[in-house]
């Protein structure tokens, strides 16, 4: 009699080295497995591309960005924030910081930076400082009352020479550079410094 099952076993089909593992497992249902976990991958990394990018593209806008532009910002970085004319001799003036902001892709012009202070000296000099208080960043006012300057956020305070009255802010207010043209503008070289912190850096 003639043995179906060992005639079965001994096929071609079946006993072929090629079709099978060292450990007898069907090459071609691996390959088929290899394939499968590929394209999983695959489908899994493309929805998180999308994702890594809206997080990378604050990032790279911030390193790509380039400030304050326009007819109001000279070669060196200075902007007109007023005119001599609105000055006052001892008493501080406070005035907006207006430019067209740029970055790498838009342009939004009249954008308020900032704002500082501007102080015109009894020897024609003018002294300027950045309002924002050196603690956590609020702007200060001045009061005239009392010829200092006040955070209203912490009771930060600040001499009419922007030093500070307590110890409450980490510094002294932060000074700007000031020119003028020939036509009677005010330029500041605006900047901002990190807030709650001893040393002044820029930001």
């Amino acid at each position: 009699m003639t043995d179906n099952s060992s005639a079965a076993n001994s096929s071609p089909a079946a006993s072929s080295s090629g079709d099978v593992d060292e450990h007898g497992f069907p090459r071609r249902g691996m390959l088929y497995k290899g394939v499968a976990m590929i394209l999983g991958a695959i489908i899994t990394i493309i929805p998180i591309v999308p994702v890594v990018g809206m997080v990378l593209d604050p990032l790279l806008r911030k390193k790509r960005a380039v400030g304050p532009t326009g007819p109001k910002v000279d070669a060196d970085k200075f902007i007109e924030v007023a005119k001599l004319a609105q000055l006052k001799v001892g008493e501080p003036v406070q005035m907006p910081v207006i430019a067209d902001q740029r970055d790498f892709w838009n342009t939004f012009p009249n954008q308020a930076v900032g704002s500082v202070y501007l102080t015109l000296q009894p020897d024609g000099k003018i002294e300027c400082f950045n309002a924002r208080c050196p603690h956590l960043g609020c702007t200060v006012n001045f009061r005239s009352g009392d010829n200092i300057f006040y955070c209203p956020c912490h009771d930060s305070s600040f001499n009419a020479d922007g030093t500070r009255k307590n110890d409450i802010p980490p510094r002294d207010l932060d000074p700007l550079e000031v020119k003028q043209n020939d036509d009677g503008g005010i330029l500041v070289k605006f900047e901002n410094f990190r807030v709650g912190v001893h040393d002044r850096t820029v930001v």
